[in-house]
């Protein structure tokens, strides 16, 4: 059986908990209103130096260069358009100059000086429009690649088999991709709802094949093995696959915690590999701890016994599964985020959608000033059978 969902739409899902707190982060990340700055820098600085240099002869000279380099500045951070304005500008000012047309004090410009900066300028035209094609040409291919990301790591339908499900999902920071070390997938099959949280070793291209390879093996293997034990077993022989060949220093492996809900969301079986144990909340959050197994990579199915740990579920129960990268945050203080702290509060205040209180942890996660130096997944999924909001 595949994932289903009970309805068409689909949950929200957020890629930051935390925005960039320096400004030049927030420049190369993207945000709207740190470029929109950066593109006007070029227009504030010479509405600041020419009224100036018309009542000061003395800042004249300072505003010389910033008039005969707007172009180039313009040329940097925006395109063809814009700068061939600059170019006119610049040309006219300096053609109302005291030995041109004489409109104004203020340059002291010939026409000998136009030919020269028009020169420039159209030089700079013509950069800013070659920038501009290598912009949109990284665009399609950033826009191609994230396609094939989401493929990868798709985003979840808000119920699967009659569970509500929550996912927040983020790269780390300074990331160029969608898809980081972390992954998740929630699976509807014959035996129950099966999910799975892990962190796969490092940042960079192999982590992500790596990734690829262990999401593959759960989405086919979980419809059919009988157990997690022999599920956990099948995503071992997965990660020893992709390590053949490589040396000692190019060696993978990666944690994961993977969880089993009956049919009748009357038990919860948990499987731990190296990863951090998931919450069961009810009236309080709880740790489903067991004796956790070494990660995918580094484990030996054959030597050692996997503990199953089984727990009872009652309608309404709240599942949260996370990567280390949620609750090894640090604040200014250096204090990690206290999770099972926040979820029981929340919870105390009558929040039990997985929805909300995925939100609600994100913004505790941002007022508390947490900074992120890994990846961050969580997971929530809710049993059927209670109202909650």
């Amino acid at each position: 059986m595949k994932r289903s969902s009970e309805g068409p739409e689909m949950q929200s899902y957020f890629r930051s908990y935390v925005l960039p707190s320096n400004p030049w982060n927030r420049v190369a990340a993207g945000q709207p209103g740190s470029v929109l700055i950066l593109r006007l820098m070029p227009f504030l600085l010479i509405a600041a130096t020419l009224p100036i240099a018309f009542f000061d002869d003395t800042a004249a000279e300072y505003a010389d260069f910033v008039v005969v380099l707007l172009p180039a500045f313009t040329a940097l951070v925006n395109g063809p358009l814009v700068t061939a304005a600059s170019t006119l500008f610049v040309v006219g000012i300096i053609s109302a100059g005291q030995d041109a047309l004489g409109i104004f004090k203020y340059p002291a410009s010939s026409w000998e000086d136009l030919p020269p900066v028009a020169i420039i300028g159209l030089l700079c035209i013509a950069l800013s429009w070659v920038r501009n094609r290598m912009v949109v040409r990284l665009l399609e291919m950033t826009l191609v690649a994230e396609a094939v990301q989401t493929a990868i790591l798709p985003e979840l339908p808000s119920h699967v088999g009659g569970a509500r499900v929550a996912v927040a999902y983020r790269t780390h920071e300074g990331s160029p991709g969608l898809v980081g070390g972390d992954f998740y997938e929630v699976q509807e099959t014959d035996l129950g709802i099966r999910a799975v949280v892990g962190d796969v070793q490092g940042h960079g291209l192999t982590t992500v094949h790596l990734t690829e390879a262990l999401l593959g093996t759960f989405r086919e293997r979980s419809l059919d093995d009988p157990d997690l034990h022999t599920l956990a077993a099948r995503m071992e022989r997965r990660v020893r696959i992709h390590n053949r060949a490589r040396d000692e220093w190019q060696q993978s492996f990666a944690t994961a915690a993977l969880v089993e809900i009956t049919p009748r969301f009357d038990t919860i079986r948990v499987v731990l590999c190296g990863h951090p144990a998931p919450l069961l909340v009810r009236g309080s959050a709880q740790p489903l701890s067991a004796r956790p197994m070494p990660p995918l990579g580094l484990a030996d199915f054959g030597l050692q016994r996997t503990e199953i740990r089984e727990a009872t579920l009652m309608p309404g129960d709240l599942v949260v599964i996370f990567s280390d990268g949620f609750i090894d945050g640090r604040n200014a203080a250096g204090e990690t985020f206290p999770v099972i702290e926040r979820i029981n509060a929340h919870v105390a205040s009558g929040i039990r959608d997985p929805d909300r209180l995925h939100r609600k942890l994100k913004a505790d996660f941002q007022g508390g000033g947490y900074e992120r130096t890994d990846d961050l997944t969580v997971l929530i999924i809710q049993t059927p059978g209670a109202t909650s909001r």
